[in-house]
């Protein structure tokens, strides 16, 4: 009688399994267990991680938790549904915690349910060739030798296992053979490997989030240094992260396009470190793309702000050049950081001969020439004349205002408070490695194939040798179907084609009939001896 269902369960390699057990416990862990390792349930969480991923989307998760209970103030159902479910900060919400907990439970249950299986049969494969094995092999070759062809079938199958692979063995039961040669053997564990890079990527990311920092520092150039960090944590809340050290910024610059907008903008930055005994301990200039990194915390130039107050420009005075001579002077007087005047506007700038220039008026965009400044000068005996001069064209004044002083216009000089970005990602390495081991499983999982192969030579009663040829591959099936022909190929080439299915049905009725007499003829005797006396 066939065995039930529950309790026998072929191998694809014939290996038979006990699954058997029964009991009211026993069935609540078994339906319990397959749950959490089920199909089903992946492709339910991977659905409901999408659809947090949508949610998140819809919902703008920079803004404040204060600023979306204004959003949401109108309805009030509206709001506590929304505040229930944490739509505010989606990927911080408990509902989507918990669905990637449900999936890492998912693939852990996954992973312990077959993976020892798997590891226990890599380690120790069944390497002689069985007749239960036979049961569950498709690709297979088997013929009848002669005892003269004992020693050419062994010689010829070393040399199909030498180039199938290294993993090979083989070893002797009498005047019996048998070989195996086994191929990617670790390539089954790919499909694990990407499990637990999945693990360290969830686990990882999340640990950064609740440990992490990712916030904003606004440091007003030329000012003391600060400590404070405003983060944005989970749930929307902001608060401040206070650093064990300082950064300061001791100069910002920020240069313009003609029509005024932000071209680039960089900042100057120190570090000063109470532990340490020289400070600052680093300077740098953080750039867009072009950060601070100390004590693993990273500084991106992210922003600006103008801060009001007085704004000053710098004009460059210089005594105008009436020969060849004074042309020379005239250039070193432009390149000479001294006589570049920082000034407010309505402040004086006195020259040696009593005449003075007073810059008046800022005009950020001047007809489409870009920004400009007026500017008084005032003589020695009190006359006032008035005139512009302009950023974009430094040699403007020279040209066209005659005098004895050339001015030019170097730019603003606005104060402003460089907005950094601080971030802290203490389990990014983890997470790296997570990516490196997914697609180190990936490759293994898509482009190595377990391959094995069996080769036993078994004498029979008649003196003559039962030769099979056996092969299995876990996937790739096809691109496995057709190596093995050409293995099958090369066999027929040397010892003949094997026989065909209608002709070993033919040799196993004639064995059994051979039998069957063989019993008969037994009994028959037993029969004509009697029965033996005591």
């Amino acid at each position: 009688m066939a065995a039930p269902k529950s309790q026998v369960e072929l191998d694809p390699e014939g290996a038979i399994t006990d699954s058997g057990g029964s009991g009211f416990f026993h069935a609540l862990h078994r339906e319990s267990w397959h749950f959490f390792c089920s199909l089903k349930l992946t492709v339910v969480v991977i659905f409901l991680l999408a659809a947090g991923c949508v949610v998140g989307m819809f919902f703008d998760q920079t803004l404040t938790l204060e600023e979306h209970r204004a959003e949401w103030s109108s309805a009030l159902w509206k709001l506590r549904l929304y505040e229930f479910l944490e739509f505010h900060d989606v990927f911080h919400s408990w509902w989507f915690g918990f669905v990637v907990l449900l999936l890492a439970l998912n693939l852990t249950a996954c992973s312990i349910e077959r993976l020892p299986k798997i590891w226990i049969d890599i380690q120790n494969p069944i390497r002689t060739l069985t007749d239960q094995q036979l049961l569950g092999i498709r690709y297979m070759y088997r013929k009848t030798v002669s005892a003269a062809e004992r020693d050419t079938v062994i010689d010829v199958v070393r040399a199909i296992l030498k180039a199938k692979g290294r993993h090979r063995s083989e070893h002797t039961e009498g005047s019996s053979f048998f070989a195996f040669n086994e191929r990617h053997r670790y390539a089954r564990t790919g499909v694990y490997l990407v499990h637990i890079a999945l693990l360290m990527i969830m686990f990882g990311s999340m640990a950064t989030t609740y440990t992490g920092v990712d916030g904003m520092m606004m440091i007003v150039e030329g000012s003391g240094a600060s400590d404070s960090v405003r983060v944005k944590g989970p749930g929307g809340f902001t608060y401040h992260h206070n650093l064990d050290f300082k950064i300061r910024c001791t100069d910002f610059r920020l240069k313009t396009f003609v029509d005024g907008s932000p071209m680039e903008f960089e900042s100057d930055l120190e570090v000063y470190d109470p532990a340490a005994l020289v400070n600052p301990v680093m300077k740098k200039t953080i750039q867009v793309n072009h950060p601070l990194e100390y004590k693993g915390y990273t500084f991106y130039q992210a922003s600006y702000n103008p801060i009001p107050g007085d704004q000053l420009v710098q004009l460059d005075i210089c005594k105008r050049a009436t020969n060849e001579a004074e042309l020379v002077e005239l250039e070193q007087c432009k390149a000479d950081a001294r006589n570049i005047h920082t000034v407010a506007i309505g402040d004086r700038v006195q020259m040696p001969d009593g005449t003075a220039f007073v810059p008046v008026e800022i005009i950020r965009q001047y007809g489409g020439l870009g920004g400009a400044v007026r500017v008084q000068r005032i003589s020695a005996d009190g006359t006032i004349t008035s005139f512009v001069v302009f950023r974009n064209y430094p040699k403007f004044d020279e040209k066209v205002r005659r005098g004895r002083y050339i001015v030019g216009f170097r730019g603003f000089d606005q104060q402003y408070a460089t907005g950094v970005q601080v971030g802290r990602v203490p389990w990014i390495n983890v997470v790296f490695a997570g990516f490196i081991l997914m697609f180190l499983g990936m490759y293994m999982a898509f482009f190595m194939s377990q391959r094995r192969y069996w080769a036993r030579l078994v004498e029979r009663d008649d003196g003559s040798f039962d030769f099979v040829f056996a092969g299995a591959a876990r996937r790739h099936q096809y691109a496995f179907e057709e190596e093995f022909s050409k293995v099958k190929e090369t066999l027929s080439e040397v010892f003949g084609a094997e026989p065909s299915v209608k002709e070993r049905a033919k040799a196993l009725r004639e064995q059994r009939q051979k039998e069957q007499a063989a019993r008969a003829k037994a009994a028959k005797d037993q029969d004509k001896s009697g029965p033996v006396d005591d």
